[in-house]
């Protein structure tokens, strides 16, 4: 039976579309498929950075807390605590330990266990449980049986009686005697129950069998599998899972009549970096499963409409027949355009958010690594200074009436010196804590890289590089910027020490600055808002920095150098910290060709620079008798600025607390006070002074301090005291600030005095 054309160019026609639709059907199904893949992806993505954030905070917390609760030298509860360890007092151990143990739990209700272990690895005391007491506890707990062998921190996941733990063991010394051990424990459901809470999708660990053997019958409340038992407050939902290859990163399985992604977050590793099991979280994506089947079953239905209308137009509208296909295959084209686009879209957002959630938690846990620095740093800060004044002060006082022809001028000299490079690294430390006392003046760049060049410091660092070539490259016109030129110039030669030594014989380093605008495209990039900066770049041409050390070089004490000899590890730090302390930015740039350090500062709205430095001599400095009071409970302190105050022929008298400053000038007043502000009893230098303005209003003061400037000292200065200097001071740093207090408040005088006589 022969068919009429009419019937084969339709059949011809409709054979063209029915393909162009499988084809269409076919390259969306696939593109469908990448998509879902890739949202899976991104969602388990998302959840790996919360859990890595959630683990990594409780670590560092509590190896950190543990550390601080048996710093016995911080106040006196902790160490008539450790006292009675000491005693095996085991009453007022309970005592003394239960109040902390109940604040602990107060601020984390996860926090489970607080037990004090002999060095025989018997439990002497648990907080949590004190009736129960005596037994050798090394072959249940051999993290502690490690910590009494090595007297060394152990931390780390485990299984005990009462279930998974994060436990972290510390030894427990007292006046250089070994104790014995103090462990805490915090419940591993906090890892469930802060992933279920940030996440708002179901967790659970699956342990291994012969790690959840370890728990006592009445806790094991989990889901026993061939290699793992499931633990998990939704039981009933993880039923089908308890087989799982756990080695594999992510599964897609139905449970409770839904799709969902179970994804392996987290290994969980005890002490000794052996693996106890996985955290994992059961990711929902119905949702996402819906939208694309429902994608698909509406181009399905588009597909079937658009074959049964084209059969309808070819049968009844012949002559228009190749007219209509066109603009059927022109809209089917759009459509997947439009789709493909919208897949895209989405796409490159969630990207961009996951990339956005991902810079916070970096910014948060090198904020958390900076804090606990800076917390440390401010600890020793007071101590390390007040003990650093003796080795600046008493050496200065000797200088000055010696000789420099006398044979011990040299070595007192050099006492002096080591005394002031000590206190340049305290204020290092001060500086990558952000706890430096900055004093900001309008400057160029320019003249501050200048002052720096040509100091004695400048050319004594090149003189140690001979064969190191260095380019000087000043932009003209360079705007002025509101800056700390001792922290400038720091920044600048701790670069130019690091590109030297990178170099090693030979090379040549650019040290250049230049006028910078950032649009909106480039603050970005510079984490900076839109404007004027000036930038000072320092460029060598060594090998280049490791790609796997560029990320960690702005940490304190990430060092490739060898520590003690050619560096303390806060070079970079204290860079990256004062550049912050400037609200700037550094961008670092290496490759086989060099390394360059570009560094960003704000342009100042006042262009007016600040007054050059008077050259001090000590004839500047001398006063005319006036009466100071001294007032610091360090006897050595007192002795320095006695006689420092005395060789400027002040009269002087020192006290040795607030309390007792305050019963001193109610019979016998002072023209300036000398306060110190931490004191280790009774009141500080604030509460001293703001006492002592209730008898003299007027009364002048000069705070010191061996910590930065607190806010107990801007409040001091707030009442009216004159000036803070930081200890350890120089003669110099105390005569000008003496001497600055007091014209100030004469001038201050001699202008009322003139406006009443007029």
């Amino acid at each position: 039976m022969k068919r009429s054309p009419r019937a084969k160019v339709i059949a011809a026609v409709m054979l063209v579309i029915i393909t162009i639709c499988i084809v269409f059907l076919s390259l969306l199904y696939r593109e469908n498929q990448r998509s879902m893949q890739q949202i899976i992806d991104n969602k388990a993505r998302s959840a790996f950075i919360v859990a890595e954030s959630i683990v990594e905070q409780t670590s560092i917390q509590y190896q950190l807390r543990i550390k601080s609760f048996l710093n016995y030298k911080s106040s006196k509860s902790r160490e008539m605590m450790i006292q009675a360890f000491a005693n095996r007092d085991r009453q007022e151990l309970l005592r003394l330990s239960k109040p902390f143990f109940e604040i602990l739990q107060h601020e984390n209700p996860y926090f489970s266990t607080l037990g004090w272990i002999l060095p025989d690895n018997h439990a002497f005391l648990r907080i949590h449980s004190p009736e129960n007491f005596g037994q050798n506890v090394a072959k249940m707990r051999p993290d502690i049986a490690a910590v009494n062998t090595f007297r060394e921190q152990r931390s780390g996941f485990t299984t005990g009686y009462i279930g998974l733990q994060y436990r972290v063991v510390e030894p427990v010394f007292y006046q250089n005697k070994y104790l014995g051990a103090l462990q805490i424990g915090i419940e591993g459901q906090v890892l469930q129950d802060a992933i279920e809470k940030k996440l708002h999708a179901p967790a659970g660990v699956a342990i291994l069998n012969s790690e959840y053997n370890a728990i006592l019958k009445k806790y094991q409340k989990g889901i026993p599998g061939r290699t793992h038992t499931i633990d998990s407050s939704s039981p009933n939902l993880f039923q089908n899972i308890v087989n799982l290859d756990w080695k594999k990163k992510q599964y897609r399985i139905t449970l409770a009549d839904k799709p969902y992604v179970i994804y392996n977050v987290y290994n969980l590793f005890n002490f000794q970096n052996k693996e106890l099991g996985v955290l994992f979280v059961a990711l929902d994506i119905s949702q996402e499963v819906m939208e694309r089947r429902s994608l698909i079953l509406s181009a399905l239905l588009l597909s079937a409409l658009l074959i049964g209308l084209s059969f309808v137009i070819l049968y009844f509208s012949y002559g228009n027949l190749v007219q209509k296909i066109v603009n059927l295959n022109s809209s089917l084209e759009k459509n997947n355009r439009e789709l493909e686009s919208r897949v895209r879209e989405r796409t490159a957002e969630l990207l961009f958010e996951i990339e956005e959630r991902k810079i916070t938690e970096q910014k948060l846990h090198k904020a958390e690594k900076m804090e606990a620095i800076g917390l440390m740093a401010g600890g020793v800060a007071h101590d390390l200074n007040n003990i650093l004044s003796g080795v600046v002060s008493y050496p200065e006082i000797l200088l000055m009436q010696l000789s420099q022809e006398d044979k011990l001028y040299p070595p007192v000299k050099a006492i002096h010196e080591s005394g002031l490079r000590a206190a340049a690294v305290v204020s290092d430390m001060l500086t990558v804590a952000r706890s430096a006392a900055n004093v900001h003046e309008i400057a160029n760049i320019n003249t501050v890289i200048k002052e720096y060049l040509e100091s004695l410091e400048g050319k004594k660092l090149f003189s140690q590089y001979p064969d190191v070539k260095i380019v000087i490259q000043f932009a003209s016109e360079l705007h002025n910027i509101k800056c700390s030129p001792v922290h400038i110039k720091k920044c600048l030669m701790n670069l130019v020490i690091n590109a030297a030594e990178a170099l090693g014989n030979s090379g040549q380093i650019t040290i250049s600055t230049q006028n910078y605008h950032l649009d909106e495209d480039a603050t970005q990039k510079n984490s900076l808002p839109v404007g004027e900066y000036v930038a000072l770049m320092v460029k060598d041409d060594g090998p280049g920095i490791a790609a796997n050390d560029l990320e960690h070089i702005f940490e304190p004490f990430y060092t490739k150098k060898k520590m003690g000899r050619s560096g303390t590890g806060l070079g970079l730090a204290v860079v990256w910290n004062a550049i912050q302390d400037h609200d700037g930015n550094v961008k670092v740039e290496s490759d086989k060709n060099g390394t360059s350090f570009t560094l960003l500062f704000p342009t100042s709205t006042d262009q007016t620079l600040s007054k050059p430095k008077k050259n001090i001599t000590i004839e500047n400095l001398r006063g005319n008798g006036e009466h100071i009071l001294v007032v610091d409970d360090e006897p050595h302190q007192r002795n320095i600025a006695s006689q420092l105050l005395s060789l400027l022929d002040y009269q002087v008298d020192t006290v040795h607390s607030g309390e007792e400053a305050i019963t001193f000038v109610r019979t016998q007043k002072v023209d300036l006070l000398l306060l110190d502000m931490l004191m280790d009893s009774g009141i500080n230098g604030r509460q001293t002074y703001e006492e002592i303005i209730k008898i003299y209003p007027k009364q002048k003061a000069v705070i010191a301090s061996g910590f930065s400037e607190s806010e107990e000292v801007k409040q001091a200065i707030s009442l009216g005291a004159g000036a803070f200097i930081k200890k350890p001071y120089t003669f110099e740093q105390l005569g000008l600030a003496i001497q600055t207090v007091i014209k100030k408040n004469k001038r201050v005088q001699t202008r009322k005095d003139t406006l009443a006589d007029d």
